[in-house]
C-alpha cells in the first residue's frame, strides 16, 4: 500500500509541473475600456507620501502568517532587492581582485593582510546616488548590504577600521537621502576568507588556528585563483567555473569552520589568551558585529526610527565543517561538487603536513561529477601550519598567548585520528624523493579514528547525548548556540531589530518554532539561498531538461533519476515547487515567519560569453525569467546576487571568475548594425549619459525637503553632457587607446555610473525584441526589470508575470471594508507599459490610478466614486464574509517604445539555439 501510495504521489506531483495552465482566476474579470475612453489619461495618484518613493519607508513588523506589514496602516509588504556590492569582497588598497597578487610567493603583498583598506567599497561616494537611483529605479524597495569581517577588523584583533565604518555611515546616509529603500546588513563570507580562495575573514584568524596562508597553494589546503599556475603568461591552467566552493572540503576551511563553531566540542585544548579558540574566534567576530552595529545605530538614530534599516543577518552561508563528517577517508555521497582535485579530508590532512597523496580529478557532467584523471600533489614536507618559529612571531605580533600542544603539527593528528609511525622523521620530508614521500604517505600513515566526527563520545560534551552526530545535530545545537549569541548582540542595542536567520544552505532548517527559549518571535526572518546548480556549472540555461534539486536533498525520490524534469515548462514549474517547498519547510519548522530569499541569481557569462559578442542575454533572460517566476507565485521576498559596480565582460564581477551583476558599466548605451546579420556588436554610443527627467526632479525635490542639497551633491545628479566610451574602446586625452591597467580599472566616474533614460529616443524594438541590455546597462532587461505587488491589503493567490505576452496578473482575497484607502500597491515599469492606458487594465472590480513618473498603480478595492454603478454588472462573489477574490490583469495593447520595427525571418533562429524569451 506504501509502494502504491508513492507511485501515485510521484506520479500526480509529476503531472503538475508539465501543466502550463495560469492559476489567475478569470472569472468576473472586465476590461476597463468600458467604463473609461482609452484616451482619457489614468486618474493620477494623491501623493500620501515622498514625491520621490512609491512608498515611504516605515516601521515594519509582521503579521504571524508570514508576511512583513506596514505598522501604520496594516498592509503587506514585498520586499524586493538585491545585494549591493560584489565588490565588497575586495579591498581597495592595495587593490586585489581575486587574480592579482601572487598567492605562491610569501612575500607578496597578498600577505600583507593586516594592511589594507576597504574604504571606498560597495563604490566610490562621489557615485553612491547614481548606483543607488539606478536600483531603486528599477522598483526594487530593498538592499541587503555586505559587509565583511576583514573591512572592519583587519589591522588584528580588537583593533577596528573606524575609517571603513565612517566610509560605510555616509553611503547608508546617501540610501536614505534617496530614500524609499528598506536596508539590512549581513556579514558576508565565502569559505571563511580570501586567503582560503573566498572572502569574509581577515588573515589572523587563520593565524589564531595555527595555519599557515601562504603555503596553502603548495598543500591545496585551498586553491586560490591568484596562483601562479592560474595566472601565468604561457599555458596557464585554467581556473575551472565554481572552483572556488570547493576549497569547503579542502583543509582550510574545515579547520577554521571545524573550530569556529565546534572548538570547544572536539578541539577543548586550543586556547588563546586562556580561553578555547572556537570562543575567541566567536567573541571576535560578535565584537566586530557589534562595534558596526553600535556605530549605525548611534549614528543614523533617524533611519532606525524611521524604518529604514530593518536589521542585520546572521553570517552568510555557515558550513559546519567536520561536524557529522561519515568517514574521513571517503568522499560523501552528498558531495556533488567535486571540480578539478577531490582529496578525501584523510588526504587533506597528509597534504597539510607535507605528504603526497594521489588525487582523483573530476568535472562536471550532465550525471553528475566524474573521475577523468588523477594527479600527485606533493608538498615536498612544506605544511599548511604554522611552524614553532612562525607561531612565536606571529604570537608577538598580535599579543596573544597560545597554548596548542605540538605546535606546527596537525590539529588533527594530535586528536589521534590519523597518524604517521614514530620512525619516520616528517622534518626531513623535503630531503627525500617523490617516491620516498609517496611510500611514506600510503604505507607509514593511518587513518585512526574514521568517524571521529559523526560518532558520538562523552570528552566531545555533546548537548542530549545523541546517538549519532549529523548535519541536523549542527543544526541544532551548534548552530543555535552561534544565532541566539548574534541575536542577543543584535537585540541589545536595537531591541525592535529584525533578525536575520540563514542556517546551513538548502539545508532543512532546525525544528524550533516551539522553543522555550524563544529563539525565534515576530522579528526573525529566515533567509535561504537558492542557485541552479546545472546554470551555474555548465554556465547555460538548458531548457531541455533540470533536477529537482530540493526534492533529491530530501531523499523525495527512491532514484535521483527520477528528479529530472524535462522542457522549460516544467523546469520553471519544478523550481517554483521547490520554493514553495522551502517556504513550507520555514513554516513547519521555524513558524509562520517571513521569508526572504537572500541570495538567488545566474551568471551572466553563459554559453561561453557569446552575449558579449552579439549583445543578445537570450538564455540569462530565460534563466532569471524562471527564477523571478517562482519567486514571485510562491509571493517570497528575495534580494537577487548581485550588483557589482566594478563588473566588466572580461573579468566578471572580479572575483573567483564568478559574473553575476545585473548591471555593467560594459553594457552601457550599445550600438548594432542592424544590416548585418545576427546583429554583431559594433561600438559605445556616444550619446549623453542622462539621468531622467523625472529622476532628476523627484531626486532635486527630495533631496531640498531634506535639506541637504549641496551643491556637490546636485552635481552628481545634474544631466551629463559629455561624451563616454566604454572601457574596451576608452582613449585618452590625446585619443590614445588607454593600457590594460587603465582599461579594466575598477575604478568608474561619475559620467560612466550615470544614469541613460529609458525613452523612445534610446530604446529601439532590438531592446525589448532580441533581449538586448537596456541603454543604461541593465542585462537580460525585461527578466530583471518587472511588475509585482508592492503592498496589498489582501492574501495574494496569484502572481504571474509572462515576459512574451507582456501580461501581469494578480489575484487577491481581501476584504475590501478593511482596505477602504489603502489600495494595493503595483509596480509597473515602463520597460514593459511604456504607454499604459484603461486599454491595457482588466479587474474585477473597483478602479486604478497611476503615477507615472515613479512607474506605479494604486489598485483601490472599492467603487469609483466619479463613477456611476451599472446596476447590471455582476456582483462580487463573497469566499466568507467579507472577503472576496479579486483579479486584476495589466496586458500590453498600448505599444512598446519602439522607433523602428523590425521584420525578422521565420526561421532565424536554429534548432539548437534557444530563442529570445520576449518574443
Amino acid at each position: 500500500m506504501n509502494s502504491a501510495r508513492y507511485a501515485k504521489e510521484a506520479i500526480q506531483d509529476r503531472v503538475s509541473l508539465y501543466k502550463a495552465t495560469s492559476s489567475v482566476s478569470l472569472s468576473g474579470v472586465k476590461p476597463l475600456r468600458r467604463k473609461y475612453s482609452t484616451n482619457t489619461p489614468i486618474q493620477e495618484c494623491s501623493l500620501t507620501n515622498s514625491s520621490s518613493n512609491i512608498l515611504d519607508c516605515c516601521p515594519l513588523g509582521t503579521d504571524n502568517e508570514g508576511n512583513f506589514i506596514e505598522s501604520t496602516s496594516g498592509r503587506k509588504i514585498i520586499l524586493k532587492g538585491i545585494n549591493i556590492d560584489g565588490a565588497m569582497k575586495l579591498p581597495t588598497c592595495p587593490n586585489l581582485p581575486s587574480y592579482k597578487g601572487n598567492s605562491n610567493d610569501s612575500n607578496d603583498i597578498f600577505y600583507d593582510g593586516d594592511n589594507v583598506t576597504f574604504v571606498g567599497r560597495p563604490f566610490p561616494i562621489e557615485e553612491a546616488y547614481q548606483h543607488i537611483l539606478r536600483i531603486k529605479s528599477w522598483g526594487y524597495n530593498t538592499i541587503r548590504y555586505l559587509l565583511t569581517w576583514e573591512a572592519i577588523e583587519h589591522k588584528g584583533p580588537g583593533i577596528y577600521d573606524d575609517e571603513f565604518i565612517d566610509y560605510t555611515i555616509k553611503i547608508l546616509k546617501i540610501i536614505h537621502e534617496v530614500g524609499g529603500v528598506y536596508v539590512f546588513l549581513e556579514f558576508h563570507q565565502d569559505v571563511w576568507s580570501r586567503f582560503s580562495g573566498g572572502s569574509g575573514a581577515p588573515l589572523w584568524t587563520l593565524y589564531a588556528a595555527g595555519l599557515q596562508p601562504n603555503r596553502f597553494p603548495i598543500t591545496e589546503a585551498a586553491v586560490l585563483h591568484n596562483e601562479e599556475r592560474f595566472q601565468r603568461d604561457e599555458e596557464p591552467e585554467e581556473y575551472l567555473k565554481m572552483l572556488w566552493p570547493s576549497n569547503y572540503k579542502r583543509l582550510a576551511a574545515i579547520t577554521m569552520f571545524t573550530l569556529f563553531f565546534a572548538g570547544k566540542n572536539y578541539f577543548p585544548h586550543l586556547k588563546i589568551n586562556g580561553i578555547n579558540i572556537q570562543d575567541y574566534l566567536q567573541d571576535h567576530f560578535f565584537n566586530s558585529t557589534k562595534y558596526i552595529w553600535s556605530a549605525i545605530n548611534k549614528r543614523l538614530p533617524e533611519m532606525i526610527n524611521d524604518g529604514t534599516i530593518i536589521g542585520f543577518e546572521s553570517m552568510n552561508e555557515p558550513n559546519c565543517g567536520l561536524m557529522g563528517f561519515p568517514h574521513l577517508g571517503e568522499l560523501p555521497a552528498n558531495q556533488q561538487l567535486r571540480i578539478g582535485t577531490a582529496p578525501t579530508v584523510y588526504q587533506c590532512f597528509k597534504l597539510g603536513m607535507g605528504l603526497p597523496c594521489k588525487i582523483d580529478e573530476y568535472r562536471i557532467s550532465i550525471t553528475g561529477p566524474q573521475v577523468y584523471g588523477s594527479k600527485i600533489i606533493d608538498p615536498k614536507g612544506a605544511r599548511a601550519w604554522l611552524s614553532p618559529s612562525e607561531a612565536n612571531e606571529i604570537d608577538a605580533k598580535y599579543g596573544w598567548k597560545r597554548e596548542f600542544p605540538n605546535l606546527g603539527e596537525c590539529i588533527f593528528a594530535h586528536n589521534g585520528i590519523w597518524r604517521w609511525e614514530e620512525d619516520v622523521d616528517m622534518n626531513s620530508l623535503a630531503d627525500l624523493t617523490e617516491s620516498e614521500r609517496i611510500l611514506i604517505s600510503i604505507k607509514q600513515c593511518h587513518l585512526e579514528k574514521p568517524n571521529y566526527f559523526n560518532q558520538p563520545a562523552a570528552k566531545h560534551n555533546l548537548n542530549g547525548y545523541p546517538k549519532t552526530v549529523d548535519l541536523s545535530y549542527f543544526n541544532h545545537n551548534n548552530f543555535i548556540d552561534f544565532y541566539l549569541r548574534f541575536k542577543s548582540v543584535i537585540r541589545s542595542i536595537c531591541s525592535n531589530a529584525f533578525v536575520f536567520m540563514q542556517p546551513p544552505v538548502l539545508e532543512i532548517p532546525p525544528t524550533i518554532k516551539d522553543d522555550i527559549r524563544n529563539i525565534i518571535d515576530s522579528r526573525t526572518v529566515y533567509c535561504p539561498h537558492y542557485y541552479d546548480g546545472m546554470s551555474i556549472m555548465f554556465k547555460t540555461w538548458n531548457t531541455a531538461f533540470n533536477v529537482d534539486t530540493l526534492g533529491i536533498m530530501r531523499g523525495k525520490y527512491l532514484n535521483p533519476v527520477l528528479g529530472i524534469v524535462f522542457g522549460e515548462n516544467a523546469i520553471r514549474n519544478c523550481i517554483k515547487k521547490q520554493f514553495e517547498e522551502i517556504k513550507q519547510e520555514c513554516h513547519d519548522h521555524l513558524g509562520k515567519i517571513p521569508v526572504l530569499m537572500s541570495e538567488t541569481g545566474m551568471p551572466f557569462d553563459m554559453d561561453n560569453k557569446k552575449a558579449y559578442s552579439n549583445g543578445k542575454y537570450y538564455s540569462q533572460t530565460a534563466a532569471l525569467d524562471a527564477l523571478s517566476y517562482a519567486l514571485e507565485s510562491s509571493n517570497m521576498s528575495h534580494t537577487y546576487w548581485c550588483y557589482t559596480s566594478i563588473n566588466c565582460h572580461q573579468l566578471g564581477d572580479r572575483w573567483n571568475n564568478e559574473d553575476f551583476s545585473f548591471w555593467s558599466p560594459d553594457d552601457r548605451n550599445l550600438q548594432f548594425d542592424e544590416d548585418i546579420e545576427n546583429s554583431s556588436l559594433l561600438s559605445i554610443s556616444q550619446s549623453s549619459l542622462n539621468l531622467t527627467r523625472a529622476t532628476i526632479k523627484s531626486t532635486i525635490k527630495m533631496i531640498k525637503a531634506r535639506k541637504r542639497g549641496s551643491a556637490s551633491r546636485l552635481e552628481c545628479l545634474r544631466m551629463d553632457n559629455s561624451q563616454s566610451t566604454s572601457s574596451s574602446n576608452s582613449q585618452d586625452s590625446n585619443g590614445n587607446g588607454k593600457s590594460e591597467d587603465d582599461e579594466l580599472s575598477d575604478t568608474r566616474s561619475i559620467s560612466v555610473s550615470s544614469i541613460i533614460s529609458s525613452t523612445s529616443e534610446n530604446v529601439h524594438a532590438k531592446h525589448n525584441r532580441k533581449c538586448y541590455p537596456s541603454p543604461d546597462g541593465v542585462r537580460a532587461v525585461s527578466a530583471v526589470i518587472r511588475p509585482y505587488i508592492v503592498a496589498t491589503m489582501g492574501e495574494v493567490l496569484v502572481s504571474e508575470f509572462t515576459i512574451k505576452s507582456v501580461k501581469y496578473a494578480i489575484s487577491i482575497n481581501i476584504n475590501k471594508a478593511e482596505s477602504i484607502n489603502n489600495p494595493t500597491i503595483i509596480f509597473v515599469p515602463k520597460w514593459h507599459f511604456p504607454f499604459l492606458n484603461y486599454g491595457d487594465i482588466f479587474l474585477t472590480s473597483g478602479y486604478v490610478k497611476y503615477n507615472e513618473d515613479l512607474e506605479y498603480l494604486e489598485w483601490f478595492h472599492e467603487n469609483d466614486p466619479f463613477v456611476e454603478i451599472d446596476e447590471n454588472e455582476e456582483t462580487t462573489t463573497f469566499l466568507q464574509p467579507g472577503i472576496s477574490r479579486e483579479t486584476l490583469i495589466i496586458k500590453n495593447n498600448s505599444g512598446t517604445l519602439d522607433v523602428s520595427k523590425l521584420n525578422e525571418e521565420d526561421n532565424f533562429f536554429t534548432k539548437n539555439q534557444i530563442e529570445c524569451p520576449v518574443t
